[in-house]
């Protein structure tokens, strides 16, 4: 795995803002960075780059805004509260990992999840800072020895084995992920929910999960009701699809 990254929890963080949770920790993402507020944003992160290495720029947590009318979030004042515009209180706190320079002074990057994190304050952009920054506090003690996990990674390897969920794309990597011992099983979620769970708001409720139990009852849940949904899609013959429309 990664080496280890430390982070200051006592600064404020840049908030990168998208309209869904799209990383979690030890998962990686590719963007490209073109909005004037955020090519600063990530200019003043690897502004802090130290002896070249990279992994030493400063990190940027990525927020997602609120979806559901029932979602606490916090708004553009730094209170929670239900007015728009807002953002959800868990976000990924992630490192850049690869960087390119792109014409006009945009920037492609690769960025790391390091650990889950909780909005608990909020500094509005200033005059000379375009981007939102927020206080965060970890949803996980980092320095605490991996929880134990029994059974877990057994129970993933069968269900991942069935020949409905082989169909589904992202299963081979995660069975070599499940066979590799660098891997720990508290890791190994992280990449699972980050590959096979595509629904925003379950990807949402891992992130926001401090307990990686129950982390992996989610994930396992929602395997098995793709597992079912595959198994009804390759019992409807084509004849029988209403109107033309398919399971696809």
């Amino acid at each position: 795995m990664a080496e280890t990254i430390s982070l200051d929890f006592g600064k404020p963080i840049p908030l990168f803002p998208l309209a869904g949770t799209i990383l979690l920790p030890h998962g990686v993402q590719a963007l490209h960075i073109f909005e004037p507020r955020y090519r600063q944003m990530v200019e003043h992160c690897l502004g802090q780059i130290r002896n070249g290495n990279l992994l030493t720029a400063g990190p940027f947590a990525l927020a997602s805004y609120r979806g559901d009318p029932g979602d606490q979030a916090f708004t553009e004042s730094g209170q929670i509260g239900k007015s728009l515009p807002s953002l959800r209180p868990a976000v990924c706190v992630g490192k850049i990992v690869q960087h390119q320079r792109v014409a006009g002074g945009k920037h492609n990057i690769v960025l790391q999840g390091v650990c889950r994190a909780r909005i608990r304050g909020m500094l509005e952009p200033d005059d000379a800072r375009l981007y939102r920054m927020a206080f965060l506090e970890p949803l996980e003690r980092v320095t605490d020895p991996p929880p134990a996990l029994p059974g877990v990674r057994q129970a993933m390897r069968e269900l991942l084995s069935r020949p409905r969920l082989q169909k589904l794309n992202g299963v081979a990597p995660a069975l070599e992920w499940i066979s590799r011992k660098d891997v720990p099983t508290h890791a190994l979620l992280e990449l699972l929910g980050f590959t096979l769970i595509n629904d925003d708001r379950l990807r949402y409720r891992l992130l926001a999960e401090s307990d990686p139990k129950r982390r992996a009852v989610l994930i396992h849940r929602e395997l098995n009701r793709l597992d079912r949904l595959v198994e009804k899609a390759s019992e409807q013959a084509w004849s029988n699809w209403p109107k033309g429309v398919s399971w696809n």
